[in-house]
């Protein structure tokens, strides 16, 4: 019984080895001259192009997360020359907004004199936005004079909040193969 218990254990872990040994002839095929596992890029690289996720493998879990406090730290992402491999790192506060809308921002906008300015809130298309707006609703604005009584159009549609990502930052990662994208958050390791 104990007999099969172990090999029971032995089969899952070498499950959860098996995608990224996997990955170690891609690798050595990719370049000119072997990627040794053993060097700490080539390492990270195996890890994060796991398909079942760097985290899902034990001996994934130091090499990865190292690099995520190196880069937290202000250094760049380790590079695994061998494979031919480049990484950037960015950052995304929002998911995208819903088809349809865009992102926007909300800006004061102020005409008139003294006596009578009128001040309004306009909604420009920005990227880093923290609203989303129909995309014909962008012009529309609604605004008080200095007296406090409202004045101009209410927008057409419902201005929204953008949802926030719980993981921001985010690793391109370039190969011979092409680019993925792997999502993450660098305040964990800070």
């Amino acid at each position: 019984m104990n007999c099969n218990r172990e090999i029971e254990a032995g089969t899952m872990k070498m499950s959860k080895v098996l995608p990224v040994v996997a990955f170690l002839p891609t690798l050595a095929a990719l370049s000119p001259a072997p990627a040794h596992a053993d060097d700490f890029g080539c390492k990270v690289l195996l890890c994060i192009l796991n398909p079942q996720g760097w985290a899902s493998v034990g001996e994934c879990v130091p090499p990865v997360e190292r690099a995520f406090r190196m880069v937290a730290h202000g250094e760049a992402w380790p590079q695994c020359p061998e494979a031919g491999s480049s990484g950037r790192i960015g950052y995304e506060k929002f998911k995208p907004c819903p088809d349809g809308t865009i992102a926007v921002s909300p800006e004061t906008e102020s005409s008139g004199s003294d006596n009578s300015s009128r001040s309004q809130t306009v909604y420009k298309p920005d990227n880093n936005g923290a609203l989303c707006a129909a995309r014909n609703a962008t012009n529309a604005s609604w605004g008080t004079n200095a007296r406090g009584s409202g004045y101009g159009a209410r927008p057409t549609s419902a201005v929204t909040r953008r949802e926030q990502r719980t993981e921001p930052n985010y690793l391109d990662l370039t190969t011979t193969d092409g680019k993925q994208r792997f999502w993450f958050n660098l305040s964990r390791y800070q």
